[in-house]
């Protein structure tokens, strides 16, 4: 649990028959990074792949994390990083692997969000929830994008990146699609607004979408940033 941000994650197998989620935050003095990742089931690696994603997240923006300089920079090198560590162990273990990958790079008050694949960010500010990542999905079960696939070319592992800001009250989540597949919007807000625990908030919507029948890995990490919104914020429609 983070000392001054109050971070909470859950991930859980699920009715899988093995975890291909991974999850991650660090703290440092400038900001904070949030990760999920969400390795393709028709990939034998992809259990592999979707933890070294995370883990190269970390490290690519662990500079970030002290100096607060170029955030979408960071972030972009980041995934950048992620597929070149996949693919090099990937073809040294001779197995194929991809993940999705979705990130929250945060130093003061500005945060960049980026994302590949079908895991999503989601912001609650003031009641409302704000899905800040758009799917990379042709269809319910075919991505577009996707990060270690030999097959992938530079436009697959492209991650759209939005730069956007952080104010005291904000809750974020990130999520893999077997819980906001599982929930409506209003189920995850709901969660999130109750003013629990990051921890218990995030278990409890991992749970949430178990019961609620997903039969995918589920996993959720939440982030409550200390603080009350602003007047303005808060009176917001």
């Amino acid at each position: 649990m983070s000392r001054s941000l109050y971070a909470g994650w859950d991930s859980k197998q699920g009715r899988r028959d093995y975890q291909q989620d991974a999850v991650g935050f660090c703290e440092g003095p400038a900001g904070w990074l949030g990760v999920v990742a969400d390795g393709v089931g028709s990939y034998e690696g992809s259990d592999r792949a979707s933890v070294l994603a995370v883990e190269s997240a970390i490290a690519s923006t662990a500079l970030a994390l002290v100096d607060g300089g170029d955030l979408p920079l960071y972030a972009a090198t980041a995934v950048e990083d992620t597929h070149r560590n996949i693919r090099r162990e990937m073809d040294a273990l001779g197995k194929p692997g991809a993940t999705t990958l979705a990130l929250v790079l945060v130093a003061g008050a500005r945060a960049v969000v980026a994302h590949v694949g079908d895991s999503r960010v989601y912001r609650l500010r003031a009641g409302r929830l704000e899905q800040l990542t758009e799917d990379h999905r042709a269809s319910r079960h075919v991505l577009t994008r996707s990060l270690g696939s030999e097959r992938a070319t530079a436009d697959d592992c492209t991650p759209d990146v939005l730069e956007t800001d952080v104010q005291p009250g904000d809750v974020w989540l990130l999520s893999t699609d077997g819980v906001h597949e599982s929930l409506t919007p209003e189920q995850l807000a709901a969660v999130l607004t109750d003013g629990a625990d990051a921890r218990v908030a995030a278990q409890a919507l991992v749970e949430s979408a178990l019961a609620a029948g997903s039969r995918d890995n589920c996993t959720a990490l939440v982030v409550r940033v200390p603080g009350e919104a602003p007047e303005t914020v808060r009176g917001a429609a």
